[in-house]
């Protein structure tokens, strides 16, 4: 239930700032907006303040700001019969589009303006009874869709496409840009209170009872370290599951590792000399926590069972994957022990020239210890800079190995939702300075993946603005509205389809 309310928090948050850059922004510029939403799908909540409705929608995947000028409205067309009810003064308040609702007059429309382009007037001349009758139109006058639904008329001085192209690029760019600016003040706050890492081995604290918080790791492997980058160097080359660590250069003790083999998709069971599974995560759907591996192949082609090498132990299977050669191979042959029976597992792999372009080793080994921090100044003045380009090379990296036929990450290995909460689950797991540098990497994911220039992005949207401000002319509001209902429909088949591999991963 935690993880559940955080995924909400974490991912909700995100949207909030996002949707409400873009609203702020509309509402300086003066356009209408019809809709502040937080969700998708069917509303749950609304309330009607000023001339914007707020809602709550079912699914908390997204929001939206409904703009005027942003759709194309031709709710009302000659030769149709509307109702109308007037004001005071005899002026149209309200038009009437259903069958029941209460309306003045009814009348068939012989001509109308409610744009208003250049400031005219909005008009509508109806045939009401024989009469031909010309009515003067407000400008905050409403269309009634239905009896609980009604929006306010787009009219052309309060509509996003007639403000300026400054103002244009504001609303949108205000968004992704809330995103990061959210990322800063994320890893701001967590730099000024946590502190910067000390570049010693000075234990801060330790899931293992043979090592306290205040020891000073000395050796590991009998090589001397004095920064924990030095031990994680040398622990890059461990081809065991254990490892011996000198403390405070006189107390030798044996510990468990932690083995995360990324390539393949699993972990072992510290503590568990065995070829046992751990926890299972990445492509390979057909292999189960608890399962004993006898044999493995890496290739780039089919081979015979004859080619499999057979592994006993930790060492054999980490000298297998210590050879650079194999890990470079495409497809992953395992051979289990699963409840006596012996089972294949095939999949693919992701390979180490791969994780090398993000930042990732193919094998890595933790201890199950941190370091010590200390207050610096001057560390949250650079700091949240650093993480956050960080995380958009990551990003760049990402979307270059996913257009590279070569690199073997496809879309199936993207996060959906369910991905997402996963992940979320996993970073609180691991303390709250890991659950809040990914609440901020999240926050660079949003605002980069919205940058993109893709038509219901609001990349695609800046593309237009940036053809627009080039040529001096507009996109067809046709067109501009085919092309991005195109690709959000394009958009919404691919979360469907990337929620799917999430939830596969989970009941494999």
């Amino acid at each position: 239930m935690i993880d559940l309310i955080l995924f909400i928090l974490v991912l909700g948050i995100n949207i909030l700032i996002h949707e409400f850059a873009h609203f702020y922004f509309a509402r300086k510029a003066n356009i209408l907006c019809h809709e502040f939403a937080i969700g998708m799908g069917p509303a749950i909540y609304q309330k009607k303040k000023g001339e914007t409705i707020y809602s709550i929608r079912a699914i908390p995947l997204g929001g939206y700001v409904s703009m005027a000028g942003e759709e194309v409205s031709n709710f009302v067309k000659k030769n149709q019969n509307i109702g109308i009810n007037l004001d005071e003064f005899g002026n149209v308040k309200e038009i009437i589009l259903n069958n029941e609702s209460k309306y003045d007059k009814i009348g068939k429309v012989i001509n109308f303006d409610l744009y208003g382009e250049d400031n005219n007037p909005l008009f509508l001349k109806l045939n009401v009874l024989g009469e031909i009758i010309t009515y003067k139109v407000n400008k905050d006058a409403f269309y009634i869709l239905s009896e609980k639904k009604k929006m306010q008329l787009s009219i052309a001085e309060r509509s996003y496409e007639n403000a300026t192209l400054w103002q244009r690029f504001k609303v949108v760019f205000a968004g992704p840009l809330s995103n990061f600016i959210l990322a800063f003040l994320i890893l701001f706050i967590l730099a000024f209170f946590i502190g910067k890492p000390n570049n010693n081995t000075e234990i801060g604290s330790s899931i293992s009872s043979q090592i306290e918080k205040g020891d000073v790791i000395t050796k590991v492997d009998g090589q001397s370290v004095a920064t924990f980058d030095e031990i994680n160097k040398v622990l890059t080359t461990n081809k065991t599951n254990k490892v011996t660590i000198e403390l405070n250069n006189d107390k030798e003790i044996t510990v468990d590792l932690t083995i995360i083999i990324q390539g393949l998709g699993f972990t072992n069971k510290p503590g568990d000399d065995r070829l046992i599974v751990g926890e299972v995560f990445g492509r390979d759907k057909d292999l189960k926590e608890n399962d004993e591996i006898t044999h493995i192949l890496l290739s780039d082609t089919i081979k015979s069972e004859k080619d499999l090498i057979e592994l006993s132990s930790w060492n054999d299977l980490l000298n297998y994957l210590n050879d650079e050669e194999n890990t470079t191979k495409a497809n992953v042959r395992l051979k289990v022990l699963r409840d006596g029976e012996e089972r294949e597992v095939f999949y693919k792999n992701l390979n180490s020239n791969t994780l090398k372009k993000l930042g990732a080793n193919y094998t890595n080994y933790q201890i199950g210890v941190t370091g010590t921090n200390s207050f610096n100044i001057f560390y949250p003045l650079y700091f949240p800079f650093v993480q956050v380009g960080n995380d958009m090379k990551q990003m760049l990296n990402t979307i270059g190995l996913l257009i590279s036929p070569k690199s073997g990450v496809t879309v199936k290995d993207l996060a959906g939702p369910v991905g997402i909460f996963t992940l979320v689950s996993s970073a609180r797991s691991q303390g709250v300075v890991a659950f809040f540098v990914f609440f901020a990497f999240l926050s660079v994911n949003v605002g980069f993946l919205n940058l993109m220039p893709i038509p219901a992005l609001d990349g695609g949207r800046i593309v237009f603005i940036i053809y627009e401000a080039i040529t001096k002319k507009k996109v067809n509001k046709n067109v501009e509205n085919a092309i991005i209902t195109i690709t959000f429909i394009l958009l919404l088949i691919l979360m469907i389809f990337v929620t799917f591999q999430d939830i596969s991963r989970i009941f494999r």
